[in-house]
């Protein structure tokens, strides 16, 4: 998954073809079978998962916060506001969405330099995935994107990685052209 800075990526394939796999990969999360994984020193890398997990917290304002010191916390704030989320509820009972929502203001408060997002708009409402779609828009950190929502994949995309038969072929083109 080599990328330069500010790209935009979407990863297509069967379900089930490796590409929640490539990402975790990608993320450090998991090892390859072959190969190595490098990453450029001082390259933040952040990983949003199909299902983000914010056990262990009281809030999700201290979910989204916790890689953050003290003085930056206001970055974690800023997103849960523009996500609109309610920081203060506990993570055992926000609803998908809203543990969603709180994953992503998490990422976004990290000002990460390559973000790999699985699945982003899943359990989110229109006005959340607008918000998003305009964020990731805007932004000079490069992506990778893994989604269902083929109007989000063409409209922010510049390239495809196509995960086929334990292959992965490169698209110079965004999601818009990939079907051609």
């Amino acid at each position: 998954l080599a990328m330069a800075a500010g790209e935009r990526l979407c990863v297509v394939g069967r379900n089930g073809s490796g590409k929640s796999t490539l990402m975790k990969i990608a993320a450090g999360l998991m090892e390859p079978d072959a190969g190595e994984r490098f990453v450029r020193p001082g390259t933040r890398v952040t990983y949003l998962p199909q299902d983000p997990d914010p056990t262990g917290f009281a809030t999700l304002a201290d979910y989204a916060a916790a890689d953050l010191p003290e003085a930056e916390r206001w970055r974690a704030e800023a997103a849960l506001d523009g996500l609109k989320v309610d920081g203060a509820i506990a993570p055992a009972i926000a609803s998908g969405g809203e543990r969603r929502r709180a994953a992503l203001a998490r990422l976004i408060a990290g000002q990460p330099d390559l973000m790999l997002l699985d699945e982003p708009t899943n359990h989110l409402d229109i006005e959340a995935i607008e918000w998003l779609e305009e964020y990731l828009a805007g932004t000079k950190a490069a992506f990778a994107l893994i989604s269902h929502d083929r109007a989000l994949l063409s409209r922010l995309t510049r390239a495809c990685l196509w995960l086929d038969r334990g292959e992965v072929r490169r698209h110079p083109h965004g999601f818009s052209r990939f079907e051609e």
